[in-house]
């Protein structure tokens, strides 16, 4: 005893009751000459332990399981099917303990009624580390081979990948599964005695340390290893005992996902498949007709190598997984202009015509939606967005107003244009002639002229982006006198769209009844006013005098009573029907407006939500720009940035000063930008932004000379080409806005 404890700097208290046992309980563990195992009393009971009954009851065995895991192999996929119920997205729902989570408990009830015992670690035997992986978990098992030859295991180990590991390609979970080993039982590998060996099933690892070429993980892994004196033996998985069984159990693989040939083919994993000296072959390109075909022989069904030794799938060249080659072809097949920017469907089928690759469609499609050019040139095809929010219908008559003009009218005594002031709850509309020049003070007079003196203030006026409502005049007036003011969003004028449908009532009438010349139009405003209020409006089923003033007006000969209209039931007065007549419009309105939604969205698909920092693209509809003809141009603008969210339905962007437009917009007027996920990809550049210019001397034109190239176009000085003035002029009328002598 002295002789084994002292080299170790132990020492045992003279009151050791146990002096000369040949086992001893410590630390929870059973520590005797053959090595450590589990200690019985404390595994007793685990295998009376009770079904989980939530969350928390999983989390305290597992808690007890880990603290002997090292003893069970396998110990990650077996408690597979428990760890998911301790997920996030798991417990944000009613526990549910289901067949597989009991599989996993009854197994690891009888892992611990097992004797299973772990040899004493030696440094002066060699070591052997056995490594595996699966899609979802790596293991190893360290062991050692003593004077009798066989190898004991030292101890387990197994690890479940995180979603991240689980994205790694098949070489490098199972290069992953060592450095996961060598890192966990770095004080038993480092500085090892013999040279450590390392088994696993997958023959490629064997040339991990000779490859010229490793990614960026590849080449922190190999930093990491370097520290170990190690070497890769390939052993096929049959032969390789525990680690093995993890990848081998039917009930935890996934699901077939189809061919998966072209998956593992890159870096070299078909070298899982050939024997070195096929290997050294393949290295100078003398791979023969028979290696072919036993290279082939266990792929799937379709897989062939054609006559220039190309492996093909169905007729079509497989791509291996190198993004920047696959990027490569479907740029041409995409952004070539004989592709012709085509869109998710006809790009894959123009790829799938000559390539194959496992997620072709995933890669072509995230390719076609981030382009850029594709969003700039492109008409949307799917519904507008944003379902319809109407205002909230007004409490009384005359509360809530709209107003809009009609300019651009024949001229009439000084009229060239029409205001059209709306009621928003009773819809009664009044028609002003007025002029084009109508500025915010002249507006304010008409407005206490023909709304103020017969309503009084409103609370809340709707009206478009029009100077005359938007001038720092009107507002400042609006605020002293408690009047809210609502705009419509840049190009969207469907906020006041009461207001637009009572214009093309008024322009219709005015067009049946003005004369041939229409000198007469101004004359025709009163009687196209009364003609509208007393139609019955489709929400309220009333004429709009009614709701305004208790009665129907007398417009022609009809046979009613005079006398029956002063018969008014004693029992209820005036007012009292006024404020019921108010209230069933009310009510009458909501149900009009509930209808009207419910039509409206049909057409319409729910308005995605930005948050600032956001980018967008920007319809270029009613957008005008620099370009010669509109027909050509872009249908989107930017991308540009969300900078405030002032509704579910409009949101402000960052633009460019060049751009002097306001700059609200509503939902319809925008699109998502999808971001470039692919690496390596270049977008073309955006079109040019003018924020300022100015012209200077001397003025140059690019001259195209006959007969040569593009590359000897050179830029000339307009005092060359006084001879050239017809083509001068002819390029100035195609580029009206181009610099011309004119302006210099």
């Amino acid at each position: 005893m002295e002789t084994a404890l002292r080299p170790c700097s132990l020492l045992v208290p003279s009151c050791f009751p146990s002096i000369q046992a040949h086992d001893t309980e410590f630390l929870g563990f059973v520590v005797s000459d053959q090595g450590v195992s589990m200690n019985p009393s404390k595994t007793e009971v685990i295998t009376n332990w009770p079904v989980p009954k939530s969350v928390h009851d999983v989390q305290v065995f597992l808690g007890f399981c880990n603290f002997y895991r090292k003893f069970i192999p396998q110990y990650s996929r077996t408690a597979y099917p428990l760890t998911q119920l301790l997920r996030k997205e798991a417990q944000s729902t009613p526990f549910a303990w289901n067949h597989a989570a009991q599989h996993a408990f009854e197994q690891l009830r009888s892992s611990f009624s097992t004797d299973t015992i772990l040899h004493h670690f030696d440094p002066a035997w060699p070591i052997i580390v056995k490594t595996d992986a699966l899609d979802f978990a790596v293991a190893a098992v360290l062991s050692q081979s003593f004077d009798q030859g066989a190898r004991h295991p030292i101890t387990f180990f197994s690890k479940k990948l995180d979603p991240a590991q689980l994205n790694y390609p098949i070489f490098d979970k199972e290069m992953f599964a060592i450095v996961a080993a060598f890192k966990h039982w770095r004080q038993y590998l480092e500085g090892a005695k013999f040279q450590v060996q390392v088994l696993t099933d997958h023959r490629s690892l064997e040339y991990f340390t000779t490859t010229k070429q490793l990614n960026r993980r590849q080449a922190r892994w190999s930093e990491l290893l370097a520290d170990f004196d190690f070497v890769i033996q390939y052993r096929p998985g049959a032969q390789a005992g525990l680690p093995d069984a993890l990848t081998r159990c039917s009930d935890m693989r996934p699901k077939d996902r189809g061919p998966s040939l072209m998956q593992e083919h890159n870096p070299g994993n078909f070298q899982t498949l050939l024997k070195p000296h096929q290997l050294r072959l393949a290295a100078t390109g003398i791979l023969t007709r028979p290696l072919e075909r036993v290279h082939l022989g266990s792929a799937p069904p379709g897989f062939a190598i054609n006559s220039m030794n190309l492996l093909t799938y169905q007729d079509s060249v497989c791509v291996p997984e190198v993004d920047d080659l696959r990027l490569l072809i479907v740029q041409d097949c995409h952004d070539s202009p004989a592709a012709g920017h085509p869109g998710r469907r006809k790009t894959l089928s123009l790829v799938r015509q000559s390539f194959f690759w496992l997620g072709m469609s995933k890669f072509v499609h995230s390719f076609v939606d981030s382009c850029e050019t594709c969003r700039r040139i492109k008409a949307v095809r799917h519904k507008p967005y944003g379902h319809l929010k109407s205002l909230p219908v007004p409490p009384h008559p005359w509360s809530s107003i709209s107003m809009d003009l009609i300019e651009q009218l024949p001229p009439l005594s000084d009229f060239t244009a029409i205001l059209i002031v709306v009621d928003r709850l009773t819809k009664m509309a009044i028609f002003v002639p007025t002029t084009n020049e109508l500025d915010a003070p002249k507006l304010a007079k008409l407005f206490l002229r023909h709304v103020y003196s017969k309503h009084g203030l409103p609370t809340l006026i709707v009206s478009d982006r029009g100077s005359e409502f938007t001038s720092h005049f009107w507002r400042s007036l609006s605020t002293l006198l408690g009047i809210e003011t609502h705009f419509s969003s840049a190009y969207h004028p469907q906020p006041d769209g009461q207001t637009e449908c009572i214009n093309q009532v008024l322009e219709q009438f005015l067009r049946g009844y003005s004369n041939h010349l229409q000198t007469d139009w101004s004359n025709l405003l009163p009687l196209a006013e009364f003609s509208y209020n007393n139609a019955e409006h489709a929400s309220t089923q009333l004429t709009l005098f009614f709701p305004n003033y208790g009665y129907h007006p007398r417009f022609s000969f009809d046979n009613t009573d005079p006398a029956s209209l002063a018969l008014v039931p004693a029992t209820c007065s005036y007012a009292d029907q006024l404020k019921q007549l108010h209230e069933y419009v009310c009510g009458e309105l909501v149900k009009a407006n509930s209808q009207s939604a419910e039509q409206f969205d049909k057409r319409r698909l729910p308005a995605p939500q930005f948050q600032p920092g956001d980018r967008v693209w920007l319809s270029a509809d009613n957008i005008c720009s620099l370009r010669p003809t509109k027909k050509l141009d872009y249908r989107h603008l930017g991308p540009f940035s969300v900078s405030e969210v002032i509704s579910s339905h409009a949101y402000r962007l960052q633009l460019p000063p060049s751009m002097k437009i306001h700059n609200v917009f509503h939902v319809d007027r925008l699109e998502p930008y999808v971001a470039n996920t692919i690496p390596n990809r270049v977008q073309p550049p955006p079109p040019p932004c003018k924020v300022d210019h100015r012209y200077c001397d001397p003025l140059f034109y690019l001259v195209c000379w006959v007969g040569y190239g593009p590359d000897h176009n050179s830029w000339e000085p307009a005092s060359n080409l006084t001879h050239a003035s017809d083509l001068i002029a002819e390029f100035h009328t195609v580029n009206p806005t181009r610099p011309s002598p004119t302006y210099c």
